[in-house]
């Protein structure tokens, strides 16, 4: 039988994907079905109607602005809901084609094509194109940027282009904002000349910069304050620390908080929230642990999604993966190209243990998780192949 050619990989991998998605979005009613796509649509409207990118007084930098302006140029050219949906499915499916082509480059051929089957079935990936919510963009941004980084070590031209995606994965969510220092960390520890590094942290820090400053500049014209981000994080801290919570959602907060300026808001909940912690380092600790689980939960979380099929469908695809995972991860350790996205997932964690942890967090982090575990899978597999070789002879 012929091999297919890459092309061909690529375009199979492609529609085929495309065409699970479409089919599923299919089976959802023509309305929003989570409290944040109300919000982000409601930024996308306020941007057209000509009041900025905010979803109202008191919350005008409170969610990233990448999303929301995608969202208003769908709306600009009078697309409906089902439209934005299949437009969603298509990011996704180049999702799974560049899966496909980062696991190739870290690891093999092989590697690179199961990972890209296994993305364009895998539950999570199909769920969220049904939503208007910023995972099925940030996972493609999140994936491109890493891919970039870990094509450093081929090309140097690929600097700027990873510093662009870095900085637009940070308009999306801005978590990955916080990556960019650990990025150089990598570069430093490589074994280039340190002209080469200097070079390419500069290349990376300048199309960084460039494409987070529009977003920066507003929100000092706006606060003529410094908000690199958000004004959610003291939010979220508050949220995943406060001494109601268990480490995710909660709707408890300090009384008449929704009346304080924003960014003084913001301030105010990470003071908060520090001195809860100081009152009660026990409790913290326990947080930090439970949040750890909810991050890496077999089964969902969140109470509407604990219905046996939920529960199935999560643990015969991300529970059976797991060990595998734990395999691939800890194998594949000296591989100089994947450690970008060892990083990643330990500086993931490590933030949502800190802040709020939830499933729907992880989810970015899982064309990675897929990569490894069937790196895991396979080099397993070699070695059951090589001990029972060797028993025979």
């Amino acid at each position: 039988m012929e091999k297919l050619s890459h092309r061909k990989i690529l375009l199979i991998l492609f529609f085929g994907s495309l065409l699970l998605r479409i089919i599923f979005i299919l089976t959802l009613e023509n309305r929003f079905y989570f409290d944040d796509e109300f919000e982000y649509a409601r930024v996308a409207e306020n941007f057209l109607a000509g009041r900025g990118l905010m979803a109202g007084e008191g919350i005008k930098g409170f969610r990233p602005p990448l999303y929301p302006l995608m969202l208003s140029l769908f709306y600009s050219l009078h697309l409906n809901l089902i439209a934005i949906r299949i437009i969603q499915c298509i990011i996704s499916a180049f999702t799974v084609c560049l899966v496909y082509i980062a696991g190739k480059k870290i690891f093999s051929e092989k590697i690179g094509l199961w990972s890209g089957i296994i993305t364009a079935v895998y539950p999570f990936f199909i769920f969220y194109n049904g939503f208007l919510l910023t995972e099925t963009l940030f996972i493609f941004l999140t994936l491109a940027a890493i891919y970039y980084f870990v094509s450093l070590t081929e090309k140097s031209f690929s600097s700027a282009r990873a510093g662009v995606m870095l900085g637009l994965a940070g308009l999306c969510r801005p978590i990955m904002q916080i990556y960019l220092p650990i990025s150089f960390m990598h570069i430093i520890a490589g074994k280039e000349r340190l002209k080469e590094k200097l070079k390419k942290i500069l290349l990376i820090a300048v199309f960084f910069i460039m494409t987070v400053s529009p977003w920066v500049t507003r929100n000092y014209a706006v606060f003529k304050k410094f908000v690199p981000g958000t004004t959610m994080g003291g939010w979220v801290f508050w949220e995943g620390n406060n001494p109601y919570s268990v480490g995710g959602p909660c709707r408890y907060f300090p009384e008449g908080i929704g009346d304080v300026e924003e960014t003084e808001r913001d301030k105010l909940l990470f003071r908060m929230t520090a001195d809860v912690i100081r009152e009660n380092p026990g409790r913290f600790a326990w947080l930090l642990q439970n949040k750890f689980k909810r991050f890496w939960n077999v089964v969902p979380n969140a109470a509407e999604f604990t219905k046996p099929l939920y529960r199935f469908i999560s643990v015969m695809s991300f529970g059976v993966m797991l060990p595998f995972f734990v395999l691939g991860f800890f194998l594949s350790l000296r591989n100089k190209k994947a450690q970008f996205i060892h990083s990643l997932i330990i500086f993931f964690t490590v933030f949502h243990m800190i802040f709020l942890a939830s499933i729907r967090y992880r989810v970015p982090l899982e064309t990675f998780y897929i990569m490894f575990a069937v790196y895991g899978l396979f080099r397993l597999a070699e070695k059951i192949k090589s001990v029972i070789k060797g028993a025979v002879i």
